[in-house]
């Protein structure tokens, strides 16, 4: 696995756009499995679903603190949880 650094569209928790920031990103079978955001490591908790509002799948990923957040599984859109 290599970390890509790439800019991803966030969304906070309070649903507002905080816009399109880099993060370091690991795949492994073509789906995120690290990421590096605002200082912080996430890994995969195993749970998948989608965006309500944009239908776009989507992977669970928590920092060891148990920070979380939704990522796509391209990269490009995380949502703050």
């Amino acid at each position: 696995m290599t970390a890509q650094t790439i800019n991803a569209n966030v969304t906070d928790t309070n649903h507002k756009p905080r816009g399109a920031l880099s993060i370091e990103i690991e795949f492994l079978a073509g789906r995120p499995c690290e990421v590096r955001h605002d200082g912080l490591t996430y890994r995969t908790t195993g749970k998948d679903g989608h965006h309500i509002a944009s239908g776009i799948a989507t992977i669970e990923m928590a920092t060891d603190d148990d920070t979380r957040l939704w990522i796509s599984h391209d990269g490009s859109q995380i949502w703050e949880d």
